[in-house]
């Protein structure tokens, strides 16, 4: 699977769910299309290891977890049947419904060659009949897996709550003292160190969604790796994977309270570049050629106000001013101290979707079922143009520097934005012209415009003095978000302090104390004056005219096809 995969992680996706009535065919057969951009930037289909937005796009419709959320915030049944919370918020008892099933077949062979043996390639991997009957062990399990050191799980913060689970992350405790505990086979009893105001929300993400142990041992260490050594158990399976497309078709197994109508998506490759424009991906959603599609607010712009189009905006973005520690004039502490404090920030004033930034964090991120941004608060600074003036003066001395320029890189569309924010430091900084004792002093600076993929490499090489940048979320996790400023380290800042307040935070036991950790985490951040929060930016879920039923997940990636509709 990998090795398909790969191949097409570097073109735009569009995946197509075909609809049309055969002649002859039952209304079972029905097959409804949908065109979706995607960028199949899979590497597994183990939910408690997803990490992409394409991997929790499939995990949401082929897997199906305890509960469901709507659009509206509402709790709905999934694999429970019912559930009751303590009064204390430490207890949640779910209640399973009998006889839902895992995707696979003990059908046998009945003649020819292969008589006796299971057509279901995943017994012959087992080697003998797998009993198919989701049960609270499933989900006990999986937990246990999201909690271990062994899996990595990239959403363990989401269930750190769970008793014991951060002593079982830290390796000073086993598994089996999770507070999970299946007390019969339809039963699920699950114990919170302290209470979790968004517990209810994480139970429908892929991080719990469920996992046979049995089947999970009998892959060797290969599960969710190709589709033979994975189970589903959601309204889709993934059927194939070709050169051209990723097949999905509607799971006859699935007996919960959401079936599809769909029987099959087909998640369809385009091999035109052209594509992956902002423009194209306009274009096509106005014409229909896209029946849903994330988009920029730039994006946004492309299209017509009749275009019948409807948005649903998430935040998940923010645009930071990135200063290079090891070029000649940034690796000093005062010269990005005064860069940062004499840049100007304000919204932009035609453009709805951008605001200025107080923090790093976007509001797609949570914590407490809130958005991190507001829990945490502002971690910049307010411009100063005296304290900018002086430091950078401080800093010309210390460095023996006494002619300056300075190149700014950002992506085309975001030009004239940031040269609003450099007319603070032009009309500070760029104003002095002799030092304290009287040394002639030279400041230019200059913004250039690359392609993201162009940006994306000269930050990678660290090949730059000065770029605004842009970070997107790919779940609602912040400390997910925040690591990737200390693991992916694009300025060469000292990270020590951020990832001790981290790893905090990824064990906090209480919305407080995550708070408190994730506030330290993004000040240590921003206090290096190497990474500086400019912009926030509104991205949209679209849909295009006549698409209904499609769920969207802010921040996440996930979007479930399973109620989608069309009007012909």
């Amino acid at each position: 699977m990998k090795s398909i995969i790969r191949r097409l992680s570097a073109l735009l996706l569009a995946a197509v769910l075909t609809a049309s009535l055969f002649s002859g065919c039952s209304a079972k057969e029905k097959r409804i299309n949908f065109m979706y951009p995607f960028t199949a930037d899979v590497n597994s289909y183990d939910p408690q290891v997803a990490a992409t937005s394409d991997e929790f796009l499939i995990i949401e419709n082929t897997f199906e977890g305890l509960i469901r959320m709507q659009d509206d915030g509402t709790v709905v049944k999934g694999c429970a049947d019912s559930w009751d919370i303590s009064a204390d918020g430490l207890t949640y008892t779910f209640r399973l419904k009998q006889g839902l099933k895992w995707n696979i077949t003990t059908d046998q062979y009945t003649e020819g060659d292969h008589k006796g043996e299971y057509k279901d390639k995943r017994l012959q991997l087992l080697g003998y009949e797998f009993n198919p009957d989701i049960t609270a062990h499933d989900f006990v399990f999986a937990l246990q897996r999201a909690v271990s050191p062994e899996t990595q799980c990239p959403m363990f913060p989401s269930v750190a709550a769970i008793e014991n689970a951060v002593a079982i992350n830290n390796g000073t405790a086993s598994p089996d003292t999770l507070g999970a505990e299946a007390t019969d086979d339809y039963t699920l009893v699950i114990h919170l160190a302290a209470p979790d105001e968004g517990f209810l929300q994480t139970l429908t993400t892929a991080v719990a969604m469920p996992c046979n142990e049995e089947f999970f041992l009998a892959t060797k260490g290969r599960y969710g790796l190709e589709l033979k050594y994975t189970l589903f158990n959601g309204q889709f399976y993934v059927s194939q994977i070709l050169d051209a497309s990723y097949l999905l078709k509607r799971n006859e197994e699935y007996k919960g309270e959401f079936p599809t109508v769909i029987n099959q998506l087909s998640l369809r490759i385009s091999a035109n570049d052209e594509e992956t424009g902002s423009k194209s991906v306009a274009g096509r959603l106005e014409s229909g050629s896209y029946d849903a599609a994330f988009i920029t607010g730039q994006q946004t712009e492309q299209l017509g106000h009749d275009s019948g189009i409807a948005y649903v905006p998430y935040e998940d973005t923010t645009w930071a001013l990135l200063l290079n520690t090891g070029n000649e004039v940034f690796q000093n502490d005062d010269l990005r101290y005064a860069f940062c404090v004499g840049l100007t920030k304000t919204d932009v004033a035609d453009k709805d979707y951008l605001q200025a930034a107080d923090n790093l964090l976007p509001r797609s991120c949570t914590v407490g079922g809130q958005p991190a941004a507001e829990a945490i608060g502002r971690t910049t600074y307010t411009p100063n143009e005296e304290k900018s003036i002086t430091y950078w003066k401080s800093g010309l001395k210390a460095l023996g520097v006494s002619d300056v320029t300075v190149t700014v890189l950002t992506v085309p569309e975001m030009e004239m934005p940031l040269k609003e924010m450099l007319q603070g430091v032009q009309a500070g900084i760029g104003s002095v012209i002799k030092d304290d004792d009287g040394n002639a002093l030279h400041f230019t600076l200059k913004v250039e415009t690359a392609s993201l993929s162009e940006l994306s490499s000269a930050v990678a090489k660290r090949e730059y003095d000065a770029v605004l940048y842009p970070f997107r979320s790919s779940s609602t996790s912040p400390v997910t978000y925040l690591k990737d400023f200390c693991t992916n380290n694009k300025t060469g800042f000292d990270a020590t302090a951020a990832e001790a307040a981290l790893t905090e935070a990824e064990g906090a036991q209480d919305t407080a104390a995550q708070t408190d950790a994730l506030r330290r985490a993004e000040q240590a951040i921003v206090d290096s004056f190497s990474v500086y929060p400019m912009l926030r930016e509104t991205s949209y879920y679209a849909s295009a005219k006549g698409v209904t039923g499609i769920q969207f997940h802010a921040g996440s990636g996930r979007v479930s096809f399973v109620a989608a509709t069309r009007e012909d």
